[in-house]
């Protein structure tokens, strides 16, 4: 794995992992009153033991070292998420029964402030940027025929299937039952029963049954009724989705500022063993 992806990963691994949350939150919420008072109103003084700390666990998390990269990321949230703690003291937010672990939180959803909504050329050029993310995949509707059993199917009832003819028809002659299954994409009919079985149904001409595909139900054969390409929507037809795309993209764009406003306006000070890095 390239070494960017890597750093992705692990990334990930940092805004989905919970001890990370409780741990910094957790001791951060009660020493930044201290730190407050010990210094100027824009000096935070922090602790090289507790980024030690944090990246002594992703490794344990990781099992193997982090790249200076990757340090360098843990540090740089260590510093960001206590900045939003000690602004969010200032805004009072500290009243709050959860405090110990929704400050950062907190913090971050009152600087992303309004809801706010694009203009239809924003939500147009958002669209012709990212159609690539709105392709639907190909997808077929097909009749799914069930017969109730798992012994060898008896030879007049083969001829049918081989021919064809409709699952009414079959049914007529065997124990079982059939129902529709509309709009299934590749992935949909691999998780129902298999990726070669799927294969089989996608490479299938039409009118022409597919299977048998055992399971404790019986035997199942599918046959394509309907089939639609792989495509990309109209902007016109999933414009409410666009729009909630553009928002959070949006919003993020616009929070990551704010937080780097905040960032610019504190001096950062990292105790290493009683020394101090600026």
């Amino acid at each position: 794995m390239k070494e960017p992806e890597k750093t992705k990963n692990l990334v990930d691994k940092l805004i989905n992992e919970p001890t990370v949350h409780f741990f910094v939150i957790a001791v951060v919420v009660f020493i930044v009153y201290a730190i407050s008072n010990l210094n100027g109103d824009d000096v935070i003084e922090l602790d090289q033991r507790e980024i030690d700390a944090r990246i002594l666990m992703q490794e344990m998390v990781s099992g193997q070292p982090l790249t200076s990269e990757q340090q360098e990321f843990i540090t740089a949230s260590y510093v960001e998420e206590q900045i939003l703690v000690k602004e969010a003291v200032e805004l009072g937010l500290d009243n709050d029964a959860r405090i110990h672990d929704m400050l950062a939180q907190k913090m971050r959803h009152v600087l992303s402030g309004d809801i706010i909504q694009p203009t239809p050329a924003e939500l147009e050029s958002f669209y012709s940027s990212n159609s690539e993310l709105y392709r639907a995949p190909a997808t077929v509707s097909v009749d799914e025929l069930i017969l109730d059993t798992r012994n060898e199917i008896p030879i007049e009832i083969q001829t049918l299937i081989s021919e064809g003819v409709n699952s009414d028809e079959i049914l007529e002659m065997a124990s079982g039952s059939s129902a529709p299954l509309p709009n299934a994409n590749h992935l949909d009919l691999s998780n129902i029963f298999a990726p070669e079985f799927a294969d089989a149904v996608f490479q299938s001409q039409g009118n022409e049954w597919i299977g048998p595909f055992s399971s404790n139900r019986g035997q199942h054969f599918l046959k394509i009724i309907e089939r639609s390409e792989e495509r990309i929507p109209p902007m016109a037809e999933i414009a409410d989705r666009v729009r909630l795309d553009w928002i959070t993209q949006e919003e993020e764009i616009r929070l990551q500022q704010e937080v780097n406003k905040l960032w610019d306006r504190y001096e950062i000070i990292i105790n290493d063993d009683g020394s101090a890095q600026h």
